[in-house]
């Protein structure tokens, strides 16, 4: 596996001079782990000792603990000259119309757009479309749950949690918000079409980077609660892997654990990931179809994480954890709202294990196993069905059918997300 040797953080400065024109980026900051001694959160056999001994792997990613998304910075950082309505305007219209359409488009917008708009060299839309239809009988039936657990694992982190404490994510209301701009990108990501040029999970995409950008811009501009030596630069792209790149890493271990290689389903599904991660501004390194790749590029984001405990965390679960994300306040949300908390402490306490669920404040009781089965017996049901009607002529289209419909049911049924941070949330003093 190759390296860049390209200082990309510089070049990030090119790029965005009023975001990180002021930033030493040849620093090493505090959460960046460079001892085999030191804790990590991936602690060490010798395969993940032998990574860390390898100075371009770990110059690589200290630079990627450094940056950003540089294109979208750059245009973030024109927010106080535009106007936050008149970008969001321009942007929105970019993203459904393409940049061509904007009048007077600013040269950051039409940059970020003219990269999004150039396909990899290898991309394969049949294997995308394939692991789209593949995945929306999943999103459609677990999705939710799954996206809010990621949440909550990321919590356990306290370098990688503060960006949703300073942005006010301690609330339920926000916490809610940012899973529902989550899962929405994910779950549109699996309808027909919608990572194409236009497309819903297209335009949703590039509004979550940009959201992201202005998180980062509004992040560095208060020194008093982001200290970049210590926490490095605000969502960097090594804490963005996790969410973009979960799946494709799941394959991968399967697959060397067995052997061989992808099939075509894991193949289609790592496809259509990681073209979402490049919609989603990820470096092109972490961008890869081999699994053993995937997996030391997932290794390396772990094993250069140092381990730190913040009980905010627990602030963090909580507000995730009851985060109510439907429109209405009707008997039966509240009552889907009430198995679905009590499922996902279950959950989260089978996975990570009860005491480490205890300190991050879930505490799964024995009553939350008859939630987990109210909530996913008719799931298990559900896909026994779907793969029992599979094998009738015509069933493959009756599925594909039934998920879309449910997919768009559900995202109706939760409403639009925003893709924007409001400066007045912002916790001036959290550090």
């Amino acid at each position: 596996m190759s390296y860049s040797t390209l200082n990309i953080t510089q070049l990030q400065k090119s790029l965005a001079p009023k975001v990180y024109g002021s930033l030493n980026l040849d620093i090493v900051p505090e959460r960046f782990r460079t001892e085999l001694g030191d804790a990590s959160v991936l602690q060490g056999n010798e395969k993940i000792q032998a990574l860390l001994n390898n100075p371009q792997k770990v110059e690589f990613f200290r630079q990627l603990t450094l940056m950003g998304d540089p294109l979208a910075d750059a245009l973030a950082a024109r927010i106080p000259e535009i106007g936050f309505k008149n970008l969001r305007a321009m942007l929105e219209q970019a993203v459904k119309n393409g940049v061509d359409s904007v009048e007077g488009a600013p040269p950051e917008l039409i940059a970020l757009m003219r990269s999004v708009e150039q396909e990899p060299d290898w991309v394969d839309w049949r294997k995308i479309d394939f692991g789209a239809e593949n995945g929306r009988l999943l999103g459609a039936m677990a999705g939710e749950v799954v996206v809010r657990i990621a949440f909550m694992m990321t919590y356990m982190n306290g370098y990688q949690g503060l960006p949703m404490v300073i942005t006010g994510a301690l609330t339920s209301e926000s916490a809610a918000k940012r899973m529902k701009e989550t899962i929405s990108t994910f779950k549109l990501a699996t309808l027909p079409g919608a990572l194409k040029e236009g497309g819903v999970a297209y335009q949703s995409a590039i509004m979550v980077r940009v959201m992201h950008a202005m998180v980062r811009m509004n992040l560095l501009q208060r020194s008093q609660a982001w200290d970049y030596e210590v926490y490095g630069v605000p969502i960097p792209q090594v804490d963005q892997m996790g969410a973009a790149l979960a799946v494709s890493y799941a394959l991968s271990l399967k697959v060397l654990k067995n052997g061989g290689t992808f099939n075509k389903y894991e193949a289609a599904a790592v496809e259509q990931s990681r073209y979402l991660a490049h919609l989603l501004g990820m470096h092109d390194q972490f961008l890869s179809d081999d699994p053993k790749q995937i997996v030391e590029t997932w290794q390396m984001c772990q094993a250069t994480l140092r381990h730190k405990f913040d009980e905010r965390g627990r602030d963090l679960n909580n507000a995730t954890i009851h985060a109510f994300r439907r429109k209405s306040n009707s008997v039966y949300n509240r009552l889907f709202h009430r198995l679905d908390v009590n499922a996902t402490q279950y959950m989260y306490s089978k996975i990570v294990g009860r005491k480490t669920a205890s300190q991050m404040g879930i505490h799964s009781r024995k009553s939350d196993v008859m939630s987990f089965v109210t909530m996913f017996a008719p799931v298990a049901v559900g896909f026994l069905s779907m793969f029992l009607l599979k094998k009738i002529p015509g069933g493959q289209k009756l599925i594909d059918d039934f998920a879309v419909k449910r997919v768009k049911q559900q995202l109706a049924k939760e409403g639009q997300a925003e893709y924007k941070t409001n400066e007045k949330d912002y916790n001036q003093t959290v550090v």
